[in-house]
């Protein structure tokens, strides 16, 4: 059931992408994300109400809210900001595949050196295929002429620092989540740590949009598509990965989510017009492939 839940995980993200996507022309980064984050909160929240879950958060340690609150600050608060602020000045096809090969290697090193979790030849040969095709997936995508109004390009090393930033911050996030969650189910964890890292994150957010989150209100046609993003995307895809990394262990976990670039092939060509190249076919090919194997492993 863990493999399963990461991959609706990966799926539920892949919307995400496509409807920032959409949005993005109307909207900034900064506006979406505290958005997403204002939406998601409340409703977990009340999944978890609901559920009887919540008592859970009274019988644990305040470890466990430590790493919990630290498990969002890092992942959403600086991980995230740090991708959304960065992408434009890096662009994407130098971003996501190299982000998301790091995050898949930290996550399973830290897996297996830290919280001790078994690594086999499903997990490094499926990992491999998964990064590849992730790679070929996004860096056949058409890239755009450089804006010379738009953001200056940052250089190799300011990239790589953010790069690695981003990359150690996920895979730090995902170790903390793993390891401290105590005995804590999936609805009280994102209790914790929804509402958590949508304080940080909007407070972020805030700050750097200079208070455009409480200006840029959504407009009544927009309005839909941003309650399924913070809703689909951010809360159940967040509580699904929560459960995934639970049930499956980091490496896992990381890896079938990490496929994600994968769904928004079909995503995009039926909602945003995209062609398929046969470089994406190739590594829509090989994601299956990596996927296949680490299911099977499982």
């Amino acid at each position: 059931m863990g493999e399963a839940a990461a991959l609706i995980s990966a799926f539920c993200w892949a919307g995400s992408s496509v409807i920032m996507a959409r949005l993005g022309v109307r909207y900034g980064g900064a506006v979406l994300t505290g958005l997403r984050f204002l939406i998601a909160a409340p409703f977990v929240l009340l999944l978890g109400l609901f559920s009887g879950e919540l008592h859970q958060l009274g019988e644990v340690s305040p470890w466990v809210w430590v790493a919990m609150i630290a498990s969002a600050g890092i992942g959403y608060g600086i991980g995230d900001t740090t991708y959304v602020r960065a992408m434009p000045r890096i662009g994407l096809q130098r971003m996501s595949p190299t982000v998301t090969a790091l995050w898949v290697a930290l996550s399973a090193v830290g897996g297996v050196l830290l919280l001790n979790e078994p690594i086999g030849w499903d997990l490094v040969i499926g990992g491999t295929l998964v990064v590849g095709g992730t790679y070929l997936i996004v860096a056949g995508q058409t890239e755009r002429v450089p804006d010379p109004t738009g953001p200056a390009r940052m250089g190799p090393l300011a990239t790589a620092g953010v790069l690695l930033t981003v990359a150690g911050c996920w895979a730090a996030a995902t170790i903390l989540l793993a390891g401290g969650r105590g005995n804590l189910g999936a609805l009280a964890i994102g209790a914790l740590r929804i509402p958590a890292g949508g304080v940080i994150i909007s407070a972020v957010a805030l700050a750097a949009s200079r208070g455009q989150v409480l200006r840029r209100l959504p407009t009544p046609r927009d309005l839909p598509l941003i309650v399924v993003l913070g809703i689909g995307g951010t809360a159940v895809g967040s509580l699904l990965y929560i459960y995934a990394v639970a049930a499956a262990g980091a490496a896992r976990a990381v890896i079938l989510t990490s496929t994600s670039p994968l769904m928004v092939v079909p995503l995009s060509m039926l909602f945003l017009g995209e062609r398929l190249s046969p470089r994406i076919g190739l590594g829509t090919g090989l994601c299956l492939a990596g996927t296949l194997v680490v299911v099977a492993g499982g």
